[in-house]
């Protein structure tokens, strides 16, 4: 594993220089980094779970060598694991931020601690708890993706980078979700938002507002909290967009 990460530091670390020098693209260079991460994870856990239950540690100098060998192990996955995010902000960075990135953000950082959690229960000799470990990995990210309002962060971020300069995806917006109105019209609302984005803005929420002005739930099994409540917001300030017309775009396909 030394060895590997010593090799490839140019590469796992290379950042900009690797768009240039190695011809990859943005979406390559980041693929490559977090495919070959869950690779490495799953098979170094595995390797990890495999040598412990085979390996017959009687000393407690057995113990403690079988203990740092793990915890090198895990800790230069860990340094892979910070490069494939690293990766991914390169990637973000140069055309922002979609659902599928911020999912695949949000697992490699559930992973980070699992493997940390790892690291940490096989110095204290308590590996057996792993499964715990895993469980509970498991239900973080699953709840963390429940609670956590992408969409509005997706909103969010992609505002702050045209505001940089960056290019802004219009027809991304009309992708996400009602959780989306509420950052939408907050991003909209502000004083200081240029010309360019305040159009596109007010362009989604005209849309936005005409399905809301006749999408009321057919039955009680469509109603959800958020829509209503984005439907409430856009009926309440529908005035404020009447300047702007409604643009559908194609389709859209992500190549995240």
């Amino acid at each position: 594993f030394m060895l590997f990460v010593g090799i490839q530091f140019i590469y796992l670390f290379g950042g900009q220089a690797n768009i240039t020098a190695m011809g990859y693209t943005y979406a390559d260079y980041a693929r490559r980094g977090f495919f070959e991460l869950v690779t490495v994870a799953v098979l170094s856990l595995m390797l990890y779970l495999t040598l412990g239950y085979v390996t017959k540690r009687e000393t407690q100098r057995q113990k403690r060598i079988f203990t740092a060998l793990v915890a090198a192990e895990l800790g230069l996955v860990l340094v892979m694991l910070f490069s494939a995010f690293q990766r991914m902000a390169l990637y973000q960075a140069a055309y922002g931020f979609s659902e599928l990135r911020v999912q695949v953000n949000v697992l490699m950082i559930w992973l980070g601690i699992l493997l940390a959690a790892t690291i940490a229960l096989e110095i204290l000799r308590r590996s057996q708890r792993f499964g715990l470990a895993a469980l509970l990995f498991c239900i973080g990210f699953v709840l963390t993706m429940g609670v956590f309002n992408m969409d509005a962060f997706i909103v969010e971020q992609n505002v702050a980078r045209a505001r940089q300069g960056e290019e802004f995806d219009a027809a991304y917006l009309q992708t996400l979700s009602d959780d989306a109105t509420p950052a939408i019209y907050a991003q909209f609302s502000a004083p200081d938002l240029p010309r360019s984005l305040k159009d596109a803005l007010g362009s989604e929420l005209a849309c936005r507002g005409t399905r809301a002005s006749y999408g009321a739930a057919a039955s009680w099994l469509e109603l959800r909290f958020s829509k209503q409540a984005a439907y409430d917001l856009l009926n309440q300030h529908a005035a404020e967009w009447q300047e702007y017309e409604c643009v559908n775009y194609y389709r859209y396909t992500e190549d995240w």
